[in-house]
């Protein structure tokens, strides 16, 4: 399985920067990859290493017109992104 945090960071743009990150997240969703965002990145996760970057090659061609940087760490070891640490656990 690979597993990857995503930062997109969005710099020529002057509309909704929201809307870029959506269209990132209905392009990962379109290749069915896997993937919980939050407020500071997306982990997405997928058995296909070969989806995966395809996916990850496609947002980048269609959003690097608005000058963009994808932060990516990249894994393929490691609990479940579905892992939640439960409050009793710490």
């Amino acid at each position: 399985m690979i597993k990857a945090q995503v930062s997109l960071y969005i710099f020529n743009y002057s509309g909704d920067r929201g809307e870029l990150i959506r269209e990132f997240w209905k392009i990962m969703k379109r290749y069915n990859l896997n993937f919980k965002a939050n407020a500071i990145s997306t982990i997405i996760w997928s058995e296909d290493e070969n989806l995966f970057f395809e996916a990850i090659r496609k947002a980048y061609d269609e959003l690097k017109k608005y000058g963009i940087i994808l932060d990516i760490k990249i894994s393929n070891v490691g609990p479940s992104p579905n892992y939640e640490i439960k409050s009793e656990e710490i």
